[in-house]
């Protein structure tokens, strides 16, 4: 079967005559073709080789034509094998008129393409017929392959600086006239995104405290900030894998942290006419957010990461929350827990740079923070694996000294009151400084907001009448 599809592969001969014929012609459209092709695209071995050394020669600066060309693959023993000089005449020869060059290019690229398709169903089939052991994750490798090909990307490995420097400098100015930043994504606390330049794709977070610190509170806040609380164009979709409380739960939560309401009554139906009426404005601004749930309590890594991809190619998926770490299954056995929490650390890692969003995992830590001084959490506290830290790009703790009964906090060199105030410690940072980032916790509505701006949740003495219109939401 696999002879029988080398000899029907989908390619164009003319197409690849008419690209590099013109890339060695027209200086212009060699900077076109090494942006949106590499040598891997080419059916034929020749072609393969005389793009790759075009390439070469362009990185480096250096003038592209039939000279140069020619030399390039006589210095590296190969012009014997793409035919000879007489073919790289032959090539420019083909080429008739640059005009449809980008039409020509988007040949090879679909092609390259459903070469790609036909092999990883070939090789797909050929698994499946040689039984391929653990079931589920022979699927996971075969999703991940086929979601490879959906993500099919068409830029080289090499381009010259030219061709990127002018968009590089606009950008530049860009954010220093706006005084803001656009590479990553925005996590809605001021503070914190001036220590992380927000999250970036590919970025794999943890954040961890003890049990009630409010490691779910500091996720679902985050969850607001994203995909509720900017504008609809600004708003980017999240996903929450919560195993350890249900999709009513958790949306409860977010509604009540939103609505600015007692969480406390809300769950007691002990509300007001003014709280019916927040909760009923905000349920208007959360029924359309891009917030999507998965309250699976038994998932595993495998689950996650079927569910992730496909999610993904619906919609443009910005953020991923996993709630949390040491709740998630996993296949097969393990010497110990440690190598197991090591083994789902290492796949979250490898999910956020396959799916190219950050990944934000909630993590325990160990009762040994405990048994320090002022109970105020390191690196070393993180539960169970040394691996969370070594996988991490950026691990966040929660440190509120008022639920250890320390009455005093410095916030930013000034002593003050500990009550409602909680430290964010950027314990970890690969690409940027650690330090300290300090956020209000409002026990009322269990959520983190900026410190300024906290204000009183809504009770009846402040409550309007409720208007029944807003019950049709």
């Amino acid at each position: 079967m696999t002879d029988q599809i080398s000899k029907t592969l989908p390619h164009s001969l003319k197409a690849e005559h008419a690209v590099i014929g013109a890339m060695i012609l027209y200086p212009d459209k060699n900077e076109i073709g090494l942006d949106k092709l590499d040598p891997g695209m080419f059916y034929y071995k020749r072609h393969t080789t005389i793009f790759s050394r075009i390439s070469e020669l362009s990185n480096k600066g250096q003038q592209v034509d039939s000279i140069t060309i020619t030399d390039s693959l006589k210095n590296h023993g190969e012009l014997e094998n793409v035919g000879g000089s007489e073919y790289i005449i032959e090539l420019i020869e083909s080429v008739i008129s640059p005009i449809n060059f980008e039409e020509h290019v988007k040949i090879i690229v679909e092609y390259a393409i459903l070469r790609s398709v036909i092999q990883a169903s070939s090789s797909t089939v050929s698994e499946a017929l040689s039984a391929p052991g653990d079931v589920k994750e022979f699927l996971d490798r075969v999703e991940a392959k086929f979601f490879n090909l959906t993500q099919f990307r068409t830029s080289s490995d090499f381009m010259h600086i030219r061709a990127i420097l002018t968009n590089v400098h606009d950008e530049i100015v860009s954010w220093t006239k706006d005084h803001t930043f656009k590479s990553g994504l925005r996590s809605g606390y001021d503070d914190l995104d001036d220590y992380l330049a927000g999250f970036h794709p590919s970025d794999y977070i943890i954040i961890a405290g003890r049990t009630s610190c409010g490691k779910t509170a500091l996720a679902l806040s985050l969850v607001r900030k994203i995909a509720v609380q900017v504008s609809e164009r600004k708003r980017k979709p999240v996903a929450i894998f919560s195993l350890e409380m249900s999709g009513e739960q958790v949306a409860m939560r977010i509604l009540s942290a939103e609505a600015r309401v007692n969480s406390h009554k809300l769950r007691m139906g002990k509300l007001s006419r003014g709280d019916l009426n927040e909760i009923a404005l905000a349920v208007k601004r959360l029924i359309n957010a891009p917030i999507y749930i998965d309250d699976s309590p038994t998932l595993t890594v495998l689950e996650m990461r079927a569910k992730s991809r496909r999610l993904a190619r619906q919609i443009d998926l910005g953020l991923i929350i996993v709630d949390y770490l040491q709740l998630i299954t996993t296949p097969g056995r393990f010497d110990n827990r440690q190598t197991e929490v090591a083994s789902i650390s290492r796949s979250l890692k490898a999910l956020s740079r396959e799916l190219k969003i950050p990944v934000i995992a909630l993590s325990q830590l160990s009762r040994r923070v405990e048994d320090s001084r002022d109970f105020r959490p390191k690196l070393s506290h993180l539960r169970e694996s040394g691996a969370i830290e070594q996988d991490a790009d950026v691990v966040l703790m929660i440190y509120r000294p008022e639920i250890h009964n320390i009455d005093s906090i410095k916030v930013y060199g000034k002593e003050m009151n500990s009550e409602g105030i909680s430290n964010i410690i950027i314990a970890k940072q690969r690409n940027g400084p650690t330090g300290d980032v300090f956020l209000a916790f409002d026990k009322e509505t269990i959520s983190f907001e900026p410190l300024d701006i906290i204000e009183p949740v809504h009770s009846e003495s402040i409550a309007n009448d409720f208007d029944p219109n807003l019950e049709g939401f």
